[in-house]
């Protein structure tokens, strides 16, 4: 285990190099990072509770949630009953202060059937569930009038999807990278805790948050040429029966079909580009394979009539459809800049936001605290340093204690350079998971030396002994530092926030505490025994 060959000393001071130059960065002054290479300037994120940054209280409009559910249920109740043989309805509306949709019959003969269909559309909340909670009950008002009514477990099961659903796309959107520790977290029923540490510009983050970015694309009606028709649309929002009333960015407004089942969930990819015959900004965009199929086949039945691109409930542009669109792919056009087509990328690419955000408090917190949370951590890394350097020098000697100590100064640097490389966010936890790596950073030096001062005290030749030190010790080193690296992995994963930083920086502190004692260490030790050659050993 003493021999390296050149490729193997190659490699592993490459690896030091590398890590060198990647913490080097957070020691330079800001304006010489600027000038070295993308790669070699980054730097490890400082988090909320070290640097401050944006803290925001989001709540959900959950009502606007409930309003499209109960749409969506009549509509569904309207498409069930003119497929139904010989069904009629006289009126089927929303009563939106009871949750519910109402349904008026024409004839009371049909009242059996109607109410068999009405009762065929509720559903289990979660078929997976023993308990079988229905979606909506079916309550009769009189011979021929009916209230299909959305049950408390189903409004429950909305408000809490709706809200983990916000919470995902909150994350996708600031930060796609998952690298930047950022606080995202329930509130209460309705509302939202968003953390963001280092934020500069909090009109961006409310830029981003402000857009639901909710994308669908309907056909328009035949009523759009009616002038008529659009004026009422737009004086008393009346329109008729299963259409909707967009505005158009260009102005003017248009009257389409309010079902649709393209809509930006769709969405395999969304990028910024530039029109091929124009050469103006647009947005491309590739529809997953079963939407792919299910646009094909509108385009194909509808060609010479003309279908809406519908953002946030305005229209971006309604061309017409020339022919058959197959391919399962795209563009967008509209009064884009470049900022404007990349921003709107991003966010179709993040998904829909399912309810508006309303921003109901707001604070920026000051670095003050963390600078003397950061002023404290460097005294306890230091006295950690010092005085396991100490204890390594007076119970190994001079020449062993030394290798100790440079393994863990490398091991160290090592860890700044992955956390660097990374992007990794650093919190009041990470700092605590450093420093704890600082003692097991050594822990495995120890069960090395001891092996080899035993194997000394049994006589063995100085090359022997270190030799069987190493290959002995290198198992329970092992076993110790995956079992404890089986922690990290699981804390990663399960926790969240500040946990997490904790997790990264105590799993790469275990990574990088083997490669310097087991490698680094043990390649300091072997050039040594070939250099000068001892008798015996000073340990």
């Amino acid at each position: 285990m003493l021999f390296f060959s050149k490729w193997k000393i190659s490699l592993i001071l490459s690896c030091l190099l590398l890590g060198f130059f990647f913490a080097l960065p957070n020691v330079l002054p800001s304006n010489t990072r600027a000038n070295m290479p993308g790669m070699f300037n980054r730097t490890i994120n400082l988090g909320l509770d070290l640097q401050g940054g944006a803290h925001m209280l989001l709540e959900v409009d959950l009502s606007s949630v409930m309003s499209q559910a109960l749409e969506n249920e009549k509509e569904t109740i309207r498409q069930e009953f003119r497929e139904a043989n010989r069904l009629r309805t006289e009126t089927i509306r929303v009563d939106f202060d009871s949750d519910s949709v109402f349904v008026r019959l024409r004839n009371k003969e049909d009242s059996e059937r109607a109410y068999d269909l009405l009762q065929s559309l509720s559903k289990p909340i979660d078929p997976s569930s023993l308990s079988q909670e229905k979606t909506t009950s079916v309550q009769k008002d009189g011979e021929k009038d009916f209230r299909v009514m959305v049950t408390d477990a189903n409004v429950a099961d909305i408000q809490k999807r709706t809200i983990a659903q916000s919470m995902n796309v909150l994350r996708r959107r600031i930060d796609p990278q998952g690298t930047t520790e950022m606080t995202i977290a329930p509130e209460g029923d309705d509302r939202i805790l968003l953390q963001i540490p280092g934020a500069k510009n909090v009109d961006d983050i409310k830029s981003v948050i402000n857009k639901t970015a909710n994308l669908s694309f309907h056909m328009v009606r035949k009523e759009s040429n009616n002038e008529a028709a659009l004026r009422l649309a737009v004086e008393k929002g009346t329109v008729p029966p299963g259409a909707a009333y967009f505005p158009q960015e260009l102005g003017g407004g248009l009257i389409v079909e309010r079902r649709t089942k393209i809509t930006g969930e769709c969405l395999k990819t969304s990028s910024e580009g530039l029109h091929p015959e124009g050469n103006y900004p647009i947005v491309n965009f590739t529809f997953n394979i079963r939407c792919a199929r299910l646009f094909g086949e509108l385009t194909s039945k509808n060609i010479g009539q003309r279908f809406s691109v519908v953002l946030d409930d305005l229209i971006i542009t309604a061309p017409r459809i020339n022919g058959a669109i197959t391919g399962g792919s795209g563009f967008i056009e509209g009064s884009f800049t470049l900022e404007s087509a990349r921003e709107l990328s991003l966010l179709l690419n993040a998904g829909a936001l399912p309810a508006k955000l309303v921003i109901v408090e707001e604070r920026t917190v000051g670095p003050g605290l963390g600078q003397d949370s950061i002023n404290a951590g460097k005294i306890a890394s230091i006295i950690g340093l010092i005085g396991v350097g100490l204890f390594m020098w007076l119970s190994y000697g001079l020449r062993f204690g030394t290798i100790a100590n440079i393994a863990l100064s490398t091991n160290i640097i090592l860890i700044a350079g992955a956390l660097s490389l990374l992007g990794s966010t650093l919190t009041l936890p990470g700092i605590a998971g450093i420093i704890l790596t600082i003692g097991m950073a050594v822990d495995a030096n120890v069960l090395i030396f001891e092996r080899i001062r035993e194997e000394a005290h049994l006589g063995r030749p100085p090359v022997n002994a270190i030799e069987t030190g190493y290959r002995r010790s290198l198992a329970p080193i092992l076993d110790a530092n995956i079992t404890t690296l089986i922690a990290a992995v699981t804390l990663y994963f399960v926790g969240s926030g500040p946990v997490r930083g904790f997790a990264v920086t105590l799993a790469i502190g275990i990574i990088m505490s083997v490669f310097t004692a087991v490698i680094v260490a043990r390649l300091i030790t072997a050039t040594w025994l070939r250099r000068n050659r001892p008798k015996s050993l000073p340990i």
